[in-house]
């Protein structure tokens, strides 16, 4: 499965039209995102009632534990890869804080978020991202 995806891409990618339509698909589809989050905006209450709240935070935890877990297999492997798992890692700590900070409400949550977000999530996606840079230099990519 992994091969024939390989092949595809590379296919996909190889000829300077294929990847000009897929730069206008993807500015498209940013130009649609924009209006999408204009409506939400405009038509989103203040408060929402989630029903799977607890399992939304476990599920991003555990996405964080796996890149983490990931990155450390393949760091310890000298797996280009690695690059890959570190910018997936960053990404979601930094998301992570930005979560926990916005939807904190005020008083105690809000500083136990900024102090998490400030202490632990933050630099552990800069270090990640760190990582993903120095892994490009590494395999020259």
């Amino acid at each position: 499965m992994r091969l024939r995806f390989s092949v595809w891409a590379r296919t996909l990618m190889a000829s300077q039209a294929a990847r000009h339509k897929m730069a206008i698909a993807f500015v498209g589809s940013a130009i649609v995102l924009v209006g999408w989050m204009v409506f939400l905006a405009s038509t989103l209450h203040g408060r929402a009632v989630v029903s799977h709240w607890s399992t939304v935070w476990i599920g991003l935890d555990t996405m964080e534990a796996l890149a983490l877990g990931t990155l450390g297999i393949l760091l310890v492997r000298h797996d280009h890869r690695a690059r890959t798992a570190a910018t997936v890692a960053a990404t979601l700590f930094g998301m992570d804080a930005w979560f926990d900070v916005m939807l904190s409400s005020s008083g105690g949550d809000l500083a136990q978020a900024l102090v998490l977000a400030v202490v632990f999530e933050i630099p552990l996606a800069a270090a990640c991202a760190g990582i993903a840079r120095q892994t490009a230099r590494w395999y020259d990519v």
